[in-house]
């Protein structure tokens, strides 16, 4: 428990060495005594969060001019818009405070255990399939498998046994050097069977997700669900930052990097967006959470503020985030005729022959009836089919601090687990 309190108070000292707080703070004028109270969200909420924000938030006693986190405790004092909020000792609304140790105790007894689903290890379950075909009647998935073979099963038949779901043309290549001679001229039929056995084998197979006994440790060699988000993050991070260096240099290829870390950075925006809508949802539901992680939550918040595409010191929308980098990737990916404006063409002078105006058609067929027909009315129909995806330009600074953002969600996600495995420590305990 001790070590869970620890955790709270460091990324809480961390969330009072930013800069933002440092200026917030010194603006303040704030007496001894005085309470400073954190918002429990920073991010611009709507449309993307569901659930509400949590009651409970950490509050700070003001001693020597400065917040100390030597007394810190939970109030409920209403909604609170602001990333900070000063209440004067004087004040004749200070709301009641619980003591941290008494407030981490309550959130630990109700914590429950489905949240430690983010921190379950992820295991490769085995499958099977029928397979349709006379020669083999199945084929199975086993990830032990050190590669793919044709095995005996019951009734003097055969099985595929492969090791990998990604390439059904290299397990094919695998199961083809063994039945070639066995099948003669029903080994076409044989492929197209099997094909169609792996794709279904694709469809069922599962991963199982085991969660963490309570009072164990992770494991080193352990991949838990947030742990493989991270690697992700990572690995798309790095692919991104190798990009912006890339395109940093100048020259002919220069282009072609941007547009790289434009990809990136879409998948990243999309992805990264409902993972970062689930560790909000969650910390707004187990409280203890966030106060284990609040100097995370407010660095991610705080890096979507630095990106230079709003010059409102508001909360950051995701949603707006998420618009502006598939507006740019629309610009770069989806206009293959690389035309960046509407086009008129003037045909002052050109003669169009009439041929028919029909008025009142049927009701039933009025937006399918053609009304005026002219010379080369189809024509003119299908140039009007060519339209210019919805774009957004962004300038080169947006994308180097786009990197901060992908860098602080990466931290968010380690933190977080992190916090998981102290609370499934202490939930052993108690």
């Amino acid at each position: 428990m001790r070590t869970l309190e620890n955790k709270i108070k460091r990324s809480v000292k961390g969330v009072l060495t930013t800069e933002a707080f440092k200026n917030w703070f010194q603006e303040q004028k704030a007496h001894d005594g005085d309470l400073v109270i954190l918002n429990n969200s920073f991010i611009y909420r709507k449309p993307v969060i569901k659930t509400s924000k949590n009651e409970q938030y950490l509050c700070l006693t003001v001693k020597g001019g400065q917040p100390s986190t030597d007394e810190l405790s939970i109030v409920k004092p209403g909604d609170i818009d602001s990333d900070f909020k000063l209440f004067s000792s004087k004040s004749k609304n200070l709301p009641d405070r619980i003591p941290l140790q008494e407030a981490v105790q309550q959130e630990v007894q109700r914590i429950g255990s489905l949240v430690f689903v983010l921190i379950g290890e992820l295991q490769d379950a085995d499958c099977e399939v029928p397979l349709n075909h006379s020669f083999l009647k199945s084929v199975k998935y086993d990830p032990a498998a050190q590669q793919t073979h044709v095995q005996d099963i019951a009734g003097g038949s055969k099985a595929v046994v492969v090791n990998q779901l990604t390439d059904p043309g290299a397990a094919w290549k695998a199961v083809e050097k063994v039945v070639q001679g066995q099948v003669g001229h029903a080994l076409d039929s044989l492929e197209v069977a099997f094909a169609d056995a792996f794709e279904k084998l694709r469809e069922e197979a599962r991963k199982r997700l085991i969660l963490p006994k309570p009072g164990a440790k992770k494991r080193k060699t352990s991949a838990t669900l947030l742990s493989r988000f991270r690697a992700s993050a990572e690995q798309q991070r790095k692919l991104y930052s190798k990009a912006l260096s890339e395109y940093s240099k100048g020259g002919n290829g220069a282009d072609s990097y941007l547009r790289d870390a434009m990809r990136v950075a879409y998948n990243f925006a999309d992805d990264a967006i409902k993972v970062l809508e689930l560790l909000v949802s969650v910390a707004d539901l187990k409280a203890v959470l966030l106060w284990c992680t609040i100097k995370e939550h407010f660095e991610v918040a705080e890096a979507f503020r630095n990106l230079p595409w709003t010059k409102s010191r508001k909360k950051p929308s995701l949603e707006r985030y998420r618009e502006i980098i598939s507006g740019v990737r629309n610009r770069a990916f989806h206009n293959l005729l690389a035309l960046d404006r509407t086009v008129e063409a003037n045909l002052e002078g050109i003669q169009v022959s009439a041929k028919r105006l029909t008025l009142f058609p049927p009701y039933a067929r009025r937006k399918s009836h053609v009304h005026f027909e002219y010379e080369d009315r189809e024509m003119v129909q299908v140039l009007s089919e060519l339209t210019r995806a919805p774009e957004a330009t962004v300038p080169l600074e947006f994308w180097k601090k786009n990197k901060v953002v992908m860098e602080r969600f990466e931290q968010l996600l380690e933190a977080t687990e992190n916090a998981l495995w102290i609370l499934n420590k202490v939930k052993g305990s108690t």
